[in-house]
């Protein structure tokens, strides 16, 4: 999830439309939490046609971290990387991962394993936060990737992003929907920094196709780049449907040949075909949305606390203890009024998610902590920069 972005671009130049779409995608993330960890999901004998309306949600939420990695691309290829912004992000998920497990353990007496105390404090060696703890690679090794996509012209760009939809989603589809989970690039289902790099790199070539220069003819193309925005709600529709259905008639098909369900994840995953392809569509759609006066503020205030309201869901205790099942209730409703509570329990859980993190900002903002990041990062890298010179 790219946050530099919204804290270095100055707002004449910010894409109000890219920052309404982290907010977008973080209320996708949370339907994903509500309806996996907190139970909204669980298939009830009888109730087919609702658990199939709350999978429909899931399918439709499912490309957001997709679509976050290709912000960061996106946005990244335009951005001078500052050290001292991944040191504050690490304070952030600090912040959440030992804060939350000493109120865990010392205020509610939740249990405390043998390694709790070490993942607390070292929450990103130890991959509690799996987003962040890959994204930091990504981050460092950005400035390459940026180099490399700017080096190429528009036909390679084109090759390239293909080539890895190719080579990274369509050719391990099928071992990675397999019994074995596996394939053979270790994409890991989209759990893993080589797809979020993947994604980076795809954001980073969209931007460079779609950037309007004075005096090109791009506009006049009606390539896969340059199409209008119900072009793209289509598409993502398509993939959407197709990804739903593929759920139910791969899993009855199987059972039938096999007698167990196999290959339902053969879409149904970050790394499908389907899921990346919607995640571009959703790019496409807001990346040139210019929102009014009065959503505006509204986006300046809450998307650069999106990271948060992910850190304060993921995080172990909250996870295991404040969500887990607390919406197991929904499935046992009709199919019309448990999209709606799905949908009502993903804003409750935001709108918490994003209260939560205003005593954080403030304490951020007495301690002066972006300066302190900057200072500290300054004194750190001096002796690399003299070594490097």
């Amino acid at each position: 999830m790219d946050h530099s972005s919204s804290l270095t671009e100055n707002r004449k130049s910010r894409n109000y439309g890219i920052d309404l779409l982290r907010i977008v995608c973080m209320y996708m993330i949370c339907i994903l939490h509500v309806n996996g960890q907190g139970g909204a999901m669980t298939h009830h004998l009888g109730m087919e046609a609702s658990w199939k309306t709350v999978v429909l949600l899931e399918v439709i939420s499912y490309c957001a971290c997709n679509t976050y990695g290709m912000i960061s691309g996106y946005v990244g290829i335009d951005v001078k990387r500052r050290p001292a912004r991944i040191v504050e992000l690490w304070l952030t998920v600090f912040w959440y991962s030992a804060l939350g497990t000493l109120i865990g353990v010392f205020a509610f007496h939740l249990p405390a394993e043998e390694d709790t105390l070490w993942k607390a404090g070292f929450p990103t060696m130890w991959k509690t936060y799996w987003y962040f703890s890959s994204y930091v690679g990504v981050f460092f090794i950005a400035p390459y990737l940026n180099k490399m996509v700017k080096t190429l012209g528009d036909t390679e760009k084109k090759r390239l992003c293909l080539m890895l939809f190719l080579l990274t989603s369509v050719f391990t589809m099928v071992p990675r929907a397999s019994t074995t989970g596996s394939d053979f690039l270790g994409i890991g289902a989209g759990y893993s920094f080589l797809w979020l790099a993947v994604m980076y790199v795809t954001g980073a070539c969209i931007r460079e196709l779609t950037r309007e220069e004075g005096g090109s003819d791009r506009e006049e193309k009606k390539d896969l780049l340059h199409r209008g925005r119900l072009f793209y709600l289509l598409l993502f529709a398509v993939c959407v449907i197709l990804t739903w259905l593929s759920r139910f008639l791969i899993e009855d098909f199987t059972k039938a040949v096999y007698g167990q369900a196999r290959y339902v994840r053969l879409l149904y995953s970050y790394a499908g075909p389907t899921m990346v392809i919607s995640a571009y569509a959703l790019l496409m759609i807001f990346k040139g949305i210019q929102p009014s006066g009065g959503i505006r503020k509204m986006i300046r205030i809450l998307s650069p606390m999106a990271f948060s309201v992910y850190l304060v869901q993921v995080q172990p205790y909250f996870w295991n203890y404040a969500l887990k099942g607390e919406c197991s209730f929904i499935a046992g409703e009709a199919p019309l009024l448990s999209l709606v509570m799905v949908l009502g329990c993903a804003a409750l859980l935001y709108l918490f998610c994003t209260v939560i993190d205003i005593p954080r900002m403030l304490v951020f903002r007495l301690l002066h902590i972006r300066r302190l990041t900057q200072r500290f990062t300054d004194w750190v890298l001096r002796p690399f920069d003299k070594m490097t010179q």
